[in-house]
């Protein structure tokens, strides 16, 4: 799952697809406000860093893992003094925290090669979670949305993805092209594979693991396309 998420999608998706991160961003401050906490926040799928800098803004100190080197790279040059690193969520170490969010399908790409890392992400993350703290994420289902044919485009780049999704699997065939100015453009090619989650199962293993969760119509003011699931898990205190 390493080669996902290069310098010219890693662009374009910071351009214009980051909506969703900002949206659950004021899903998880509510939730921190709404029970008093305060301290560390982890960002697991940081990407370029949109919700860790509205968290930041609001008082918390943050920390973001991203498997993406360009992804943590245009972090780092969006919120030089927050923490960031590249890695995985199957094997990083997680330092202790009040929540951790997990937006963007971040659990359905980590768990694309490994089905059995879903339940050892969440145990891990119970571990990381001082009581009562909170776990904000979203899987996709079986039957996700966006199968098939898309295009969109902006002034300086374009993107086309073809996806497929078979049994618990969902591919897409990312095309880009990029203005790099002087009349030049880059042309690049991503596979991404995400393994899909029945919602039933997913809530079975947060129970497992300790977790009281409720599943969320959506992020603050997003409601979700049909089978993306919104969770939001806290530990007892």
């Amino acid at each position: 799952m390493g080669d996902i998420y290069g310098r010219d999608l890693a662009v374009i998706h910071v351009d214009a697809f980051e909506a969703l991160a900002a949206a659950a961003a004021e899903t998880l401050l509510k939730a921190l406000f709404g029970r008093n906490l305060s301290g560390r926040v982890l960002d697991l799928g940081c990407g370029a860093g949109p919700l860790s800098q509205r968290i930041g803004q609001r008082g918390f100190p943050t920390w973001g893992l991203d498997i993406s080197p360009a992804m943590i790279a245009l972090a780092r040059e969006r919120l030089p003094q927050a923490e960031f690193d590249c890695g995985s969520v199957l094997d990083a170490d997680l330092p202790q925290a009040v929540a951790v969010a997990a937006v963007g399908e971040v659990l359905n790409y980590a768990t694309a090669h490994d089905p059995g890392g879903l339940t050892h992400v969440f145990q891990r993350v119970f571990e990381a979670l001082e009581p009562g703290g909170v776990f904000l994420f979203d899987l996709a289902g079986p039957r996700r949305v966006g199968v098939g044919a898309s295009f969109k485009e902006a002034a300086s780049w374009a993107v086309g993805v073809v996806a497929t999704e078979s049994d618990d699997l969902l591919v897409r065939k990312i095309t880009t092209f990029r203005d790099l100015g002087d009349s030049a453009w880059s042309r690049s090619f991503e596979e991404h594979r995400l393994r899909l989650w029945p919602a039933a199962g997913v809530m079975e293993r947060l129970a497992s693991c300790g977790f009281r969760v409720e599943e969320l119509l959506g992020y603050d003011g997003v409601a979700m396309p049909p089978s993306l699931h919104v969770y939001l898990a806290v530990k007892p205190s």
